[in-house]
């Protein structure tokens, strides 16, 4: 089996490079083709290299590039007569779906994001988005709440919906060095006293940070040890971000980071995991939902993504309402009070993801959907 996968806007994923790492253990010949908007190769890149991955990186600087990349794709690919091409993202998806057509191959997609186009109302997006599901034999959802979103606002038949779940390689989660952790703490100047929250989430408005914010700043002067430490890339909301800093005089206690080259790391620098996207469907899947549960690191969440189909109150989180900074600072009150309670939840949290989101699994579901289609 030859297969071929195209991404794009992706500056490090643990996801696709677990997966890639499986897949050439099950001796697949692979080929990566990924599309950024730096000039400079992401890590993501230099990752699939180290492991030994075929890969081609593509860089996007405006429209024009959307047909030399096509063809510099259709080029590399040619020789190499994959089986099946597996797209997802948006530049992923578009160039992807068109050189697996020049190709003459069959198409899978992964839906990473699948109401960003409504969301953000945009009419480029939902073209991508209905361009791509109409060219792909099956379309991969992440989670429950991704698949019947789908089925509810796409026109799409129910049988080419697939659910499979992002897996998680539990030896990678387990004996994090002590040397780490305190290099972590040095780098984001983290004290032994603090009560550190942590959020990753890049700087969108429906991650629901405002309401973090707000619930922090009713809090610092009864918990002064207390600390909101937020990491992802830059977004839509950090002009705001800003703002409300100033306004509610936080600069001692939430601090923006940016990206974290150590995600899984950084769940053994937060006392507890803040993730609060502000709806049900606006956050369809939030893997670092089941990083927190695998690494047993005590959870706030709203109930978006993987969080809506594993969270559970007081039995494996701490489950809040959508848009509410009073239910959030009940919940982070409640957090300090009943520390050890929170760690029982986060215990039960670990439990429930080794049964469910295995790297195993994942890659075995997909192999099995990939000889379905190539054999179809």
């Amino acid at each position: 089996m030859k297969l071929a996968f195209f991404t794009s806007h992706i500056d490090k994923s643990l996801q696709w490079l677990w997966y890639a790492e499986s897949l050439k253990n099950n001796s697949i010949e692979q080929y990566h083709i990924v599309i950024g908007l730096n000039k400079e190769e992401p890590f993501f890149v230099k990752d699939l290299k180290g492991i030994g991955v075929n890969v081609l990186y593509l860089h996007h600087k405006g429209s024009y590039d959307f047909f030399k990349n096509i063809i510099k794709s259709y080029n590399f690919l040619q020789s190499h007569k994959v089986d099946l091409i597996h797209t997802s993202l948006p530049y992923g998806n578009i160039i992807g779906q068109i050189v697996a057509k020049l190709l003459n191959v069959k198409t899978v997609t992964t839906c990473e994001n699948v109401s960003w186009a409504k969301d953000f109302k945009s009419k480029k997006q939902e073209i991508i988005d209905l361009f791509t599901f109409k060219l792909s034999k099956n379309i991969i959802a992440t989670t429950d709440t991704a698949a019947e979103y789908l089925k509810n606002n796409w026109p799409i038949k129910p049988e080419k919906i697939q659910k499979i779940y992002h897996g998680l390689k539990q030896e990678e989660y387990q004996n994090i060095s002590d040397d780490r952790v305190f290099n972590l703490k040095r780098k984001y100047a983290i004290n032994d006293n603090d009560f550190i929250i942590g959020m990753i989430a890049r700087m969108e408005f429906w991650k629901g940070h405002k309401y973090a914010i707000k619930a922090i700043s009713r809090l610092k002067d009864k918990y002064p040890n207390i600390k909101l430490l937020i990491f992802g890339a830059g977004g839509e909301f950090l002009p705001k971000f800003n703002e409300l800093i100033l306004k509610y005089d936080l600069k001692n206690h939430v601090f923006y980071h940016g990206f974290s080259d150590d995600p899984i790391g950084l769940f053994k620098l937060f006392n507890v995991h803040l993730h609060v996207p502000i709806s049900k469907y606006v956050e369809t899947g939030g893997i670092n939902i089941i990083e927190g549960m695998i690494s047993a690191c005590p959870q706030i969440l709203t109930l978006s993504g993987y969080a809506a189909q594993s969270a559970e109150h007081l039995k494996n989180a701490y489950v809040v309402d959508y848009k509410s900074s009073d239910s959030i600072e009940k919940a982070l009150v409640y957090s300090i009070e009943n520390y050890q309670k929170m760690k029982d939840f986060s215990i039960q949290a670990r439990k429930d993801a080794l049964n469910i989101y295995s790297n195993k699994v994942k890659v075995q579901k997909h192999l099995d959907l990939y000889k379905i289609i190539i054999n179809e």
